[in-house]
């Protein structure tokens, strides 16, 4: 008692454990230096929060929001589902909640690394290393802020680590969120590797940052409040730089770029990674299952439009092998002689008439249907935790965005080849006809419903192109306001939380 008593008390109060890591003592070689890279992917796509998160929150919100999407016969049983489809959410909606948070830990953790690992010594860790280290996190923290600003309408920068002054924070504009964001990719853009492979896989490359870097500034092109005139002719320049690259190409197998068979292919420049269970690691997905109708034994949380099957078919049948343009069959499944034959082509092992007779009691009872097939395994019935990949930036998209860049810079006519290449390859589509900047314009637009349906861009295509209010409006969506629901609101609990924020 007295030994104790008798001693200093900020003495005593300042004492640390000598064998318990902290934040600062944390940072040692290049093993902490992995793992502290590893938290920050971690967050990608709100990953780490899987039900709120990357299982219902992520597809719900980039989903519903699209004017060719409609919720499942499961989705009536969850209205903070509906809520988002019918555009009548709050800011207190817990999907935004999730999104924010999630995307900010993933901003933390990339500022750490950044932080920490430039602190370390070369007896700590090697000059490549801590290059290549600090380059990923510059790229995962550009992400997540690009992920923030296309979601929300402000968003706070955070580029340090988060202390107790720091906490509270305004919200920055979207010309001072964009050039952040710009920096970042650029900056990692000249330092990342080319390329990985092994266990390395998956990390972000030279090529994902300047795909990034094009997107970022297509994505400004489109918003009123950043806009500049360059920003074509930049993004033309970043996405030229991935084409040069000769890292990337077309896998021809459209399919296969979706169902777990062929991943991190050729055609592929960021994808998140997925596995299914084994001895040593567990990280696997059910989107599968919340996009897979009853009938295939997924649980019905999405269907298709029909307006995206009439708009999907709108060349006719002149595809190389007499069908609709092959994209089409790729992206959905629907009543169509292509999946009521039973020799070729079957649908997850039956026709599309014995699934519906079975499932829904006669096969006309869903012949104003449609379903997604992208992120389907080639077999969704009695498949639980999968871990088939899911492709972020393809450079099919790539293609499209640099195509799309060099239209709206007077460049036409070395944008119409790449679309072509696109629709012979993926789609076995002729050349198209049309040459007008106009008309290569409307061209793309199609395109990119063609390759991308549900690759969560439809809706910040729409934004960007100017085209929401018109298109919800076709697609019977009345409770669609552009000047309300083009972007979400900051989240009631941030506004709760910050007092630097109104």
């Amino acid at each position: 008692m007295t030994l104790v008593t008798s001693c200093n008390e900020e003495e005593f109060l300042e004492q640390t454990s000598p064998d318990q890591l902290t934040s600062v003592s944390y940072w040692r070689n290049l093993e902490d230096a992995e793992s502290g890279l590893t938290a920050a992917y971690s967050e990608l796509e709100a990953r780490s929060n899987f039900w709120d998160g990357w299982q219902e929150g992520r597809p719900v919100i980039e989903y519903f929001r699209s004017d060719y999407a409609l919720p499942g016969p499961d989705a009536s049983n969850y209205s903070h589902w509906m809520s988002i489809f019918n555009f009548n959410y709050t800011n207190g909606h817990t999907f935004l909640n999730v999104l924010w948070s999630t995307n900010y830990k993933g901003l933390n953790f990339a500022n750490q690394v950044i932080s920490k690992v430039g602190e370390m010594t070369p007896e700590q860790i090697s000059t490549e290393d801590k290059k290549r280290i600090i380059g990923e996190a510059t790229f995962l923290r550009g992400y997540y802020h690009f992920k923030l600003l296309t979601l929300f309408d402000q968003i706070i920068v955070r580029t340090d680590v988060v202390t107790a002054e720091t906490l509270d924070k305004p919200l920055a504009t979207r010309t001072e969120a964009w050039n952040i964001i710009l920096e970042d990719f650029k900056a990692a853009g000249e330092v990342l590797s080319t390329s990985y492979n092994g266990q390395n896989v998956g990390r972000a490359t030279k090529g994902a940052a300047y795909a990034y870097l094009g997107k970022a500034y297509l994505y400004k092109a489109g918003d009123d409040a950043s806009s500049e005139t360059s920003d074509f002719a930049n993004a033309a320049e970043a996405l030229q730089k991935v084409v040069d690259s000769n890292v990337y190409d077309l896998f021809p197998d459209f399919v296969g770029n979706f169902n777990g068979e062929n991943e991190n292919n050729i055609e592929s420049v960021f994808e998140l990674q997925f596995k299914t269970g084994d001895a040593t690691s567990y990280n696997a997905t059910r989107l599968h299952a919340f996009i897979g109708d009853w009938s295939i034994g997924g649980w019905g949380g999405l269907e298709a439009s029909i307006g995206l099957v009439d708009d999907m078919k709108t060349e006719g049948m002149i595809a190389t092998n007499g069908l609709y343009d092959n994209r089409l069959y790729g992206s959905l499944y629907f009543k169509d002689p292509f999946y009521n034959n039973p020799s070729t082509n079957e649908m997850q092992g039956s026709t599309w008439d014995v699934l519906m007779t079975e499932t829904y009691g006669s096969p006309e009872a869903k012949d104003n249907s449609a379903f997604f097939r992208k992120w389907l395994p080639n077999f969704v019935r009695d498949n639980s935790y999968v871990g088939v990949n899911v492709v972020l930036m393809r450079y099919a998209d790539v293609l499209l965005m640099y195509a799309e860049a060099l239209n709206e810079i007077g460049r036409t006519d070395e944008a119409i080849p790449i679309i072509n290449e696109i629709r012979d390859v993926h789609g076995l589509m002729p050349a198209i006809s049309v040459s007008s900047q106009a008309a290569v314009r409307e061209q793309i637009q199609h395109e990119r419903t063609m390759e991308l349906s549900l690759e969560s861009v439809r809706f910040f295509d729409l934004r960007r192109w100017g085209m929401l209010d018109s298109a919800m409006n076709e697609a019977g969506r009345s409770g669609f306001n552009a000047t309300q629901h083009s972007y979400f609101p900051v989240p009631l609990s941030e506004i709760q939380a910050n007092t630097a924020i109104d």
